[in-house]
């Protein structure tokens, strides 16, 4: 009986997996720069201290938020990484479309100086008290903004029973519990002003549990901790610092006669991030049929793979405009978002380089018939 049921099971999965995939078209997947929350445009230069201890046993987690936050705000491609696929999908290339574009946008006050500065107040790296002082400290390190906050750490251990089988046998042993919970609030200052740009509360828990009989030792405090640290480091710099995460974006499928076949290589060329070609036979599309709407979304999402903000959210706005699709207007508000970045980024002297669509489209080669 137990047989049946596995077998069961496993032929309910597959099938569900082979008709979602059914239903699901072409997909372009590859690293795409987001937005923060903050706009700190014509800031340059940051200084972060070390997070006041609330209580005893969190100075270590104080230190290493603020040492993963320098570290994060520093890194060129943060996030940019290679993703296992999992099963039946490959993995992600560890790859964006886009050039020009960096996650490194501040420069930071060096631990030395800051130490230097702070000692001379008389002050701790982690002894700031109000926003004023802050202020004033970021002004004699020559910051534009000032980064600290406060943390607090709570341990707990319990022990409890978990029943295990061996050799055909039942029995009890004794586990250990262990949690960790780390919370943190985040505070950026414009130190030009003395404005509060913005404030973050955040928790981060992490647990680990030993029993007798398993040939490991129980994670100490400052292992969890540093989980915990860690996770809510990156999200503190997500907060004012752009980063990178895997963008998925399923295509349209073009089904008139007349365009069935090229639309389809266009298809198969955007999932291979050959944008270049597939661009090429969109616009040939485009070219004679303009008010199709799926073939200007699939064009937006192109543009929008390689860096043309403002080009995508017209090739949406378009879309939209000709068929009430939810996704239409949902990525017209996306690409909104996204371009957010090109005005930031500028007020940094960098500029986002997009892929040269138009000289793709000017290239017959790319529209020469596919040979089977």
């Amino acid at each position: 009986m137990a047989r049946c049921s596995l077998k069961v099971i496993v032929a309910l999965v597959l099938v569900s997996f082979v008709c979602s995939s059914a239903l699901a078209y072409k997909k372009i997947k590859t690293f795409m720069p987001q937005v923060p929350e903050l706009d700190l445009q014509g800031v340059r230069k940051i200084a972060i201290l070390d997070f006041t201890p609330g209580n005893a046993g969190s100075q270590e987690a104080g230190k290493f938020i603020a040492d993963k936050i320098i570290e994060y705000t520093l890194g060129e491609d943060r996030g940019i990484r290679k993703i296992e696929g999992g099963l039946f999908r490959s993995d992600v290339e560890a790859k964006t479309m886009i050039e020009g574009l960096s996650t490194r946008c501040f420069s930071v006050v060096e631990r030395s100086r800051l130490e230097s500065v702070l000692s001379e107040q008389s002050m701790s790296a982690e002894g700031l008290v109000d926003d004023a002082q802050a202020t004033e400290i970021g002004q004699l390190l020559g910051v534009d903004v000032l980064i600290y906050g406060d943390v607090s750490q709570s341990n707990q251990d319990t022990r409890g029973y978990e029943k295990r089988r061996y050799n055909n046998r039942d029995y009890q042993v004794t586990c250990v519990n262990r949690k960790v919970t780390v919370s943190a609030n985040m505070r950026v200052v414009d130190t030009r002003s003395g404005e509060i740009l913005g404030t973050r509360r955040s928790s981060r828990t992490s647990a680990d549990k030993v029993c007798e009989g398993d040939n490991r030792d129980l994670k100490s405090y400052g292992q969890l901790a540093g989980y915990c640290a860690n996770g809510l480091a990156w999200e503190f710099t997500n907060m004012f610092n752009p980063w990178y995460a895997v963008g998925e974006f399923e295509l349209d499928k073009i089904k008139a006669d007349e365009f069935k076949d090229e639309a389809k290589d266009a298809a198969e060329a955007a999932e291979d991030l050959e944008l270049d070609k597939a661009y090429a036979i969109y616009n040939k599309l485009y070219q004679a049929d303009p008010y199709n709407p799926k073939c200007l979304y699939n064009m937006g999402v192109l543009y929008e793979v390689a860096g043309s903000f403002d080009k995508a959210k017209e090739m949406y706005e378009g879309a939209a405009m000709l068929k009430d699709e939810d996704h239409y207007k949902e990525a017209a508000e996306r690409i909104g978002r996204r371009a957010q970045l090109i005005p930031f980024y500028a007020s940094l002297d960098m500029a986002i380089v997009p892929l040269d669509f138009e000289a793709a489209a000017a290239d017959k080669s790319l529209l020469a018939t596919k040979v089977e």
